[in-house]
């Protein structure tokens, strides 16, 4: 069976149906790629996971292409579990004020209480906070095989992109 590559939202679109099945004990997160400019991330739940390639985190807009792979082995253990929570409207800027050099200790306690409460799955028009991703060193992640097998494949199609997209990319 060959491996599908989706890129930008047909990616997000998928992950998000992964995620809407289950939101709770996800992870995300990401390394420098070993061995070249770009960035590697697994996103996982319960019933999938997912092996993404980043041509950067410097811009606004990064390429993003990913595919199915399978579950990692070992997940890492964090305090917090990636997803989406209820974010009460104002506290963002709550947090933003700050007092003596940081947002007040009410708002610290507000946003500890978000990052406590349970992931649930995003509804247009809601007030949301995304997290955490983590951002970890290369060898946080030992592959098996058919990871290493998807992570090449995602570096050349990275490569082939890139080449389309900017001519002058070597």
């Amino acid at each position: 069976m060959e491996m599908e590559i989706l890129e930008g939202r047909a990616l997000m679109r998928r992950i998000m149906e992964s995620y809407s099945r289950d939101p709770k004990g996800w992870s995300f997160m990401v390394s420098p790629s070993p061995g070249s400019a770009f960035f590697d991330a697994t996103v996982s739940g319960p019933d999938a996971a997912w092996m993404l390639k980043i041509d950067t985190l410097f811009k606004p807009s990064p390429i993003i292409i990913g595919s199915a792979a399978e579950a990692l082995t070992s997940k890492p253990q964090e305090p917090f579990p990636y997803g989406y929570r209820e974010l009460p409207p104002g506290l963002a800027l709550q947090i933003m004020e700050t007092e003596g050099g940081g947002p007040s200790l009410s708002a610290r306690r507000q946003l500890l209480s978000v990052l406590k409460s349970e992931p649930v799955v995003p509804e247009s028009g809601g007030s949301y906070a995304e997290g955490p991703l983590v951002l970890a060193a290369p060898s946080r992640l030992n592959l098996s095989e058919s990871q290493r097998e998807v992570d090449a494949k995602l570096a050349s199609e990275m490569r082939r992109l890139l080449r389309i997209r900017y001519p002058a990319y070597g």
